[in-house]
């Protein structure tokens, strides 16, 4: 089986996500740090300029959104589960609500407590995120972030008054992981004035500590160079997954379309080669890599035919 290699960097939250999954499933991964922002320009020919944080590799395959990364880091190996039996559905729905609700909430009240970041950051990230990331502006609005932030955590505090080690039972679970990170990112970065301020009573600091407990695994590195050796080493699969829905949507089999983010991000363009219930997969290709596919979960993402190219 090709390596399992993960795009990311440190500081990115949904990273944490994914590296505490692979440690939670005991997989063994390679690790490549990408800038934190663009350009990145060993990354960008693989996976068609998706701009997101992390992505995950296998062969010619790259997964993208820790949503879809997490279910292929659940197949990878029968230790553990992220998935709870019977309970996929509702872990995957616990994670989209804190972390739509939680996450951009925290990173604002985070940044707004980080002077010194640098300018490159916060031009590249205001087209995408929609905010102005500029510290001052976000440190003046520090109470409305707050109290969305805690808003959350008291949600999560009442699913855990009953005595329970993780939100599902007994056992960590995709949503913990998904609960976790947006607080974890806060924690590490916000300094001492931002953890004094998150609502952190209860239950919360023994069950944040016990995900913490997870770690990430046994992983060692790699170079970008040697991820696109993989790429082009690998043949991409030929996904057959097609849905009646596409039609009724105006999508066939071949269409050269765009997948965007529904809330911040770039679209990425590709030719549509499976359209299923729970996935979309783009067959990508660029002269120093070759073929592969890029692969996106339905939900979060929105499929459009198009007459325009990345630039």
């Amino acid at each position: 089986m090709p390596d399992i290699i993960l795009h990311h960097y440190p500081l990115s939250p949904y990273s944490e996500k994914v590296r505490l999954a692979l440690g939670l499933k005991g997989i063994s991964w390679k690790s490549i740090e990408i800038p934190v922002w663009t350009p990145r320009p060993k990354l960008t020919p693989m996976t068609g300029g998706y701009r997101r944080t992390p992505i995950l590799q296998v062969g010619a395959e790259f997964y993208c959104d820790t949503l879809h990364i997490l279910r292929v880091v659940e197949g990878l190996s029968s230790s553990g589960s992220l998935y709870p039996k019977g309970q996929e559905a509702l872990a995957k729905a616990l994670g989209w609500w804190i972390e739509k609700g939680s996450f951009m909430n925290a990173v604002c009240l985070t940044i707004g407590n980080m002077p010194g970041l640098p300018q490159e950051l916060i031009d590249e990230r205001r087209p995408l995120f929609r905010v102005n990331l500029e510290p001052r502006e976000l440190h003046a609005k520090r109470a409305l972030y707050l109290q969305r932030v805690n808003a959350h955590i008291a949600w999560l505090a009442q699913a855990l008054s009953d005595g329970r080690k993780f939100i599902l039972g007994q056992q960590a679970s995709a949503a913990d992981l998904s609960a976790y990170h947006p607080i974890w990112f806060a924690r590490q970065n916000g300094g001492d004035e931002v953890n004094e301020l998150i609502a952190f009573a209860g239950a919360i600091d023994p069950w944040y500590r016990r995900v913490a407990a997870i770690g990430h695994g046994n992983f060692s590195e790699l170079s970008p160079d040697q991820a696109i050796e993989a790429a082009k080493a690998n043949e991409p699969d030929e996904p057959r997954a097609w849905s009646p829905e596409a039609k009724t949507v105006g999508l066939s089999r071949g269409d050269w379309v765009s997948v965007t983010p529904d809330d911040y991000g770039n679209p990425v363009y590709g030719n549509l080669i499976s359209w299923a219930d729970d996935e979309i997969v783009l067959r990508h290709e660029d002269p120093s890599v070759g073929q592969v596919n890029l692969r996106f979960p339905r939900v979060g993402f929105d499929t459009a035919r198009t007459d325009e190219r990345a630039a």
